[in-house]
């Protein structure tokens, strides 16, 4: 029984080793919906930035406040600039997923494949996809 179970276990780990990757990679249109994605969520940010930025300039420049009201706009302008910062980021990734969609080309060709027997001396043909990912 233990030899059952120890060749069991080898089989396995042997299965799991060796065999091939069934998760594919990103495609051209899953990079470029990244991009996309991302492009989006930073301008958004720049934007909300801004906004909180110029309406804590606008608020506070209005007239005499107390120091509450100076330390809350002071608050809302330091958020409005973290947030429109935290878009560069997403700006740098964006671009790089955008290159990395356009790199992206895919063929399609005949391979030759030589035979399995040494007597035989003609090449097989096989159709063949390729993905050229330039990174």
């Amino acid at each position: 029984m233990k030899k059952v179970i120890f060749i069991i276990v080898c089989f396995l780990v042997t299965i799991t080793s060796f065999s091939q990757q069934t998760k594919s990679s990103l495609t051209k249109e899953d990079y470029l919906l990244k991009s996309k994605n991302q492009r989006t969520a930073g301008r958004i940010l720049l934007i909300g930035g801004g906004v909180l930025i110029g309406t804590a300039v606008i608020i506070g420049s209005s007239g005499d406040r107390s120091f509450d009201d100076a330390a809350t706009l002071g608050i809302v302008g330091v958020i409005g600039a973290v947030s429109a910062i935290s878009s560069i980021p997403l700006f740098i990734a964006s671009s790089r997923n955008k290159k990395k969609a356009k790199a992206m080309t895919a063929n399609f060709k005949m391979e030759r494949i030589a035979p399995f027997q040494p007597q035989v001396l003609s090449y097989h043909s096989y159709p063949a996809l390729s993905v050229r990912i330039n990174l």
